[in-house]
């Protein structure tokens, strides 16, 4: 056995074979000396066994010693093995730290600009549609839709004044119907449910006022009017008040026909007080007058159906014609090319999502209207619109040398 192959064994195993092997060379000795006994043995192979087992024992220590010091180089080769894995590791945690910080910081960055962006949409929601804190912002939310109303659904049958806050003892809104020229007045009160009207003293005393000459009154509350139900109405010296509470300021045909029932029933008092208010030839001149107002526009409807028939046979007439000239084509169509072309545009300007900042767009402007995303920017005017039909309209009623800006917020209505 070469001493590289005795190396490869443990120290164990090299001390067992050593002494496995001193074990067998006595034995091999002393069977040697009892079946060949020879008393004249040169004491030189005396000798020179002695030297081998010498020899065997000091290869034993040297074998020893250097599998000792294999075993320490080993163990230092891991150590620094197992620091040199320690430092990489090290590494790898700082690196994720320093990444998983950087995401943190860039997620928290971006949730605080979400949140800051939220906030402010939150905030012109709120200026536009919520904040109605202020009675003031209620009768300018109101008073556009009343105005509509009575152009598109009454031929604007009303005079409607704004005066709030501008004239005390005037209420919030005067209503002079134009063909009989009485005036009912109108009170708004923006409070909240829980927080109802204490009192209806001022409300009736401007009614009252013989300076107002109003035959009646509207109270509308947002909210509940104390001492009164949902819906009352009184007659207070020959006017009459009514109260509405929890008003849908929506709801605006509804305060109209309130309107229709004062004037109704004032007028109905007017002839029941005949003496003081009017003779009984006015009345029958009253009732003549209605009558011939009836025959007038029952002719007028008459005629315009009669006029509606003779149109509906000429369009009939054209149509026939038109299919046996332009077969395949589409009258309506053709009528409207220019509709039809910009409708069927493929690439549309799309809704706006910019967020408006009212108060800074307002500051020293005329605002009229009521804040909507469809507005128009001329002079030191700022006006609101309810649709991209009325704005557009309004810019082509403006002088076309007036500087305008207009905000595109939706490509039609």
């Amino acid at each position: 056995m070469t001493t590289k192959s005795f190396a490869t064994y443990d120290e164990a195993t090299q001390r067992h074979i050593i002494e496995l092997g001193c074990f067998i060379y006595a034995k091999s000795l002393e069977h040697h000396r009892e079946n060949h006994p020879n008393p004249a043995v040169p004491e030189a192979n005396m000798v020179c066994l002695k030297q081998q087992v010498e020899n065997l024992s000091t290869r034993v220590f040297e074998v020893r010693e250097e599998e000792y010091k294999k075993g320490e180089a080993k163990v230092a080769e891991y150590k620094q093995q197992l620091t040199s894995e320690r430092q990489r590791l090290d590494k790898i945690l700082a690196t994720i730290q320093t990444d998983t910080e950087r995401q943190i910081a860039s997620k928290t960055e971006h949730l605080h600009k979400k949140i800051a962006d939220l906030e402010t949409k939150n905030k012109w929601y709120y200026s536009l549609y919520e904040d109605k804190s202020k009675g003031k912002n209620y009768e300018e939310e109101l008073y556009p839709k009343l105005l509509d109303y009575n152009d598109m659904q009454l031929n604007s049958i009303w005079q409607i004044t704004h005066v709030g806050s501008v004239l005390s003892e005037k209420t919030d809104f005067h209503f002079r119907h134009k063909d009989t020229n009485v005036v009912i007045l109108l009170d708004t009160k923006n409070n909240l449910p829980t927080n109802p009207v204490v009192s209806t003293a001022e409300f009736e005393r401007d009614v009252l006022r013989k300076e107002t000459n109003a035959i009646g009154g509207i109270m509308l509350a947002n909210g509940n009017i104390s001492c009164k139900k949902r819906f009352e109405m009184n007659r207070i010296q020959q006017k009459i008040l009514v109260y509405v509470s929890c008003f849908d300021r929506d709801n605006i045909a509804y305060l109209f026909s309130l309107l229709d029932m004062i004037l109704e029933m004032s007028r109905g008092s007017s002839l029941e007080h005949g003496s003081s208010v009017t003779s009984i030839a006015a009345v029958e001149a009253f009732r003549t007058l209605l009558i011939a107002d009836y025959k007038r526009e029952q002719s007028n409807l008459d005629n315009a159906e009669r006029l509606r028939r003779i149109a509906q046979k000429s369009i009939d007439a054209i149509l026939s014609e038109f299919e046996t000239h332009f077969p395949g084509e589409d009258i309506e169509i053709v009528a409207k090319s220019d509709e039809v072309t910009a409708s069927s545009v493929r690439n549309k300007p799309k809704t706006s999502t910019d967020i408006i900042d009212y108060t800074t767009l307002e500051k020293d402007r005329t605002v009229i209207g009521q804040r909507s995303k469809y507005y128009l920017e001329y002079g030191t005017t700022i006006q609101y619109f309810k649709n991209n039909y009325a704005r557009n309209q309004k810019v082509k009623s403006l002088d076309q040398q007036v500087v305008i800006s207009v905000h595109t917020s939706s490509s039609s209505n």
